[in-house]
C-alpha cells in the first residue's frame, strides 16, 4: 500500500512541476504573505520589547512551527482539506468501491506543492529567530533538537483537527464555514502565546483544539518559561491521543454516510 502511495506521490510532483512557472509563482506568494504577517507582528513587538514576558524571537518560535506544520499538512493532504467536495459532487461514492482505504485514497489524490513556500517561510522565521536568541545567549541544543519533532508533531495535529472538521461534512455536507472556527483560528491563535488569551480560549487552545500543545508547551520548558521537562512527552502523548480521536470519527462518520445520489 505504501509503494502505491509513494508512486502516486511521486506522479503527483511531476505533473505539477510540469508547469513550473505557475509552481514557483505560487510557493513564493503564499512565503511573502506569510513573511509580510511576521514582519508586522514584528514592527509591533518592536514598539513594546517583551508582550507578556515573551520577545520578538521567543514569538517567532512559536509563529514559525506553526508556519511549517499547517503548510506541510496543506501540501500532504490538499483533499483532506477540501473534501466537502466529494460530498456535494457525490465524488465520496467511487472512493468507497475502491479496495483501498477512502482516508488513504484521499491522500493519493493531490499533493499542493504550492503550500511549501509556507514550509520555507516558516524555516527562515525559525532561523532568524533562533540567530537573535543565540546572540541573546537562550538557544539551547534540545531546542533546536526538539523543533522537527514539533513541526512534525503539529502536521499531525492539524491533519487530526481537518479530518475531524471534514467528517462532519457526512452530515452537513458543507465545512468551509466550520474550517474557519476549527482550523483557521486556532493556527493563528497559536502563533503567539496561549498566555495571552482568556480562560475560556486557554481551554478550547489546550483542550477541545489543543493547537498550544504544538509549539507553546513544549517552548514553555525549551525557553525557560517555568515549564517542566515532561511537557516534551506530554505533547506527542496529546498529538497522538488526538489522532486517533480523529481517526474513529472518520470511521464512524464513513458508517452513518448516505450518498448524495449526485
Amino acid at each position: 500500500m505504501w509503494s502505491f502511495y509513494w508512486k502516486m506521490l511521486k506522479t503527483n510532483i511531476r505533473s505539477q512541476l510540469q508547469y513550473k512557472g505557475n509552481f514557483i509563482m505560487t510557493a513564493f506568494a503564499n512565503a511573502s504573505l506569510s513573511v509580510l504577517d511576521f514582519l508586522l507582528l514584528g514592527a509591533v513587538l518592536a514598539r513594546f520589547d517583551h508582550v507578556k514576558g515573551w520577545s520578538l524571537y521567543e514569538i517567532g518560535v512559536l509563529y514559525g512551527i506553526i508556519s511549517c506544520a499547517m503548510s506541510m499538512y496543506r501540501t500532504i493532504a490538499a483533499e483532506i482539506h477540501e473534501f466537502e467536495k466529494y460530498i456535494i459532487q457525490g465524488e465520496f461514492d467511487q472512493l468507497l468501491v475502491r479496495p483501498m482505504p477512502p482516508l488513504f485514497l484521499l491522500l493519493t489524490k493531490r499533493v499542493d506543492l504550492g503550500k511549501v513556500g509556507g514550509v520555507l517561510q516558516g524555516i527562515v522565521v525559525l532561523g532568524v529567530s533562533l540567530a537573535g536568541l543565540f546572540r541573546q545567549g537562550e538557544v539551547s541544543w534540545l531546542l533546536i533538537a526538539y523543533l522537527p519533532v514539533a513541526i512534525l508533531l503539529g502536521c499531525v495535529m492539524m491533519f487530526s483537527i481537518s479530518l475531524i472538521t471534514a467528517t462532519t461534512a457526512f452530515w452537513t455536507s458543507q465545512v468551509k464555514d466550520l474550517q474557519a472556527f476549527t482550523l483557521y483560528a486556532p493556527s493563528n491563535a497559536a502563533n503567539y502565546p496561549i498566555s495571552l488569551y482568556p480562560d475560556w480560549l486557554k481551554l478550547v487552545f489546550l483542550g477541545l483544539l489543543p493547537v498550544g500543545f504544538i509549539n507553546y508547551i513544549p517552548a514553555l520548558y525549551l525557553l525557560h518559561k517555568g515549564g517542566s521537562w515532561y511537557y516534551l512527552l506530554v505533547s506527542p502523548g496529546v498529538v497522538i491521543g488526538y489522532l486517533l480521536v480523529a481517526l474513529w470519527f472518520w470511521r464512524f462518520g464513513i458508517k452513518h454516510y448516505h450518498s448524495t445520489g449526485s
